[in-house]
């Protein structure tokens, strides 16, 4: 078990009198002030299977995309410009939130020559808003979901460092508390409301929505291009639609893979 400090048992503690998702973003913001940070951001870029994250549409979004119930302090004008760009579908950190276990620096994904220009524009807007500094924790699970706490220091980069190393292990206990603490919030989802796809069935779709054949999608998991077919057949059949494309489409609104 990693050691906390008091303030973070306390923390916890006072989570489980949180009796709204708004109650749990003021305490996760005091205990990662605590930590010296000065702001953060809590979201889902995949929720849960069997949980009901309540959503909306974000005031002037471009493709009226429904957005995810989420938790931030970062300055209204950054996230009021992301939301309106759908920056949800270029966000760098929720990619490599795919591959990492433990927090990573946002400059550990900056420096790398296989972004997208789109992904490169969401950081380098974000800096513009004054949010250069900062680092994201993966949560995975449970049942395929995926979010990420992302917190940030306004000053310099020295700043910023010394508030992670510090606070690098206390980092993942908060993020895991608050994750419980809201999804203990959200509704369940009515037995029949929710289809289970296997992780085969997953990577078919999550490949064919990036432009992928069925041919190249099996090259890419080993596998025949007929059992990529015979995967992407059971797919339109347990979700009710009748092409791959459909699946795709339904499959990233009601959050079974990213965009």
């Amino acid at each position: 078990m990693l050691p906390v400090n008091g303030s973070v048992e306390a923390y916890v503690e006072a989570l489980a009198g949180a009796a709204s998702t708004a109650e749990i973003g003021a305490r996760l913001q005091r205990q990662l002030e605590q930590l010296g940070f000065d702001s953060f951001s809590y979201v889902h870029a995949r929720p849960p299977l069997g949980k009901k994250i309540r959503s909306f549409v974000p005031v002037g979004s471009r493709s009226g995309k429904q957005v995810h119930e989420f938790l931030a302090t970062l300055p209204d004008g950054w996230v009021d410009h992301y939301l309106s760009h759908d920056y949800g579908d270029l966000d760098p950190t929720f990619q490599a939130a795919m591959h990492h276990i433990l927090p990573f620096r946002w400059r550990e994904i900056s420096g790398r020559n296989d972004l997208t220009a789109g992904q490169r524009r969401v950081l380098d807007e974000a800096r513009d808003h004054g949010i250069a500094h900062g680092a994201t924790v993966p949560i995975h699970g449970p049942d395929s979901g995926l979010s990420t706490l992302n917190v940030v220091v306004g000053g310099s980069e020295r700043h910023f460092d010394e508030a992670y190393q510090q606070g690098y292990r206390d980092l993942v206990w908060v993020a895991m508390h608050a994750h419980e603490a809201f999804l203990n919030l959200a509704e369940d989802v009515a037995e029949g409301g929710r289809v289970r796809l296997t992780d085969r069935e997953r990577g078919c779709l999550q490949w064919t929505a990036r432009g992928k054949t069925a041919w190249e999608v099996g090259q890419i998991l080993s596998i025949s291009e007929e059992t990529v077919l015979f995967h992407l057949k059971n797919v339109t059949r347990k979700l009710g639609v009748f092409s791959k494309h459909h699946a795709v489409v339904k499959s990233i609104v009601q959050g079974y893979i990213l965009p």
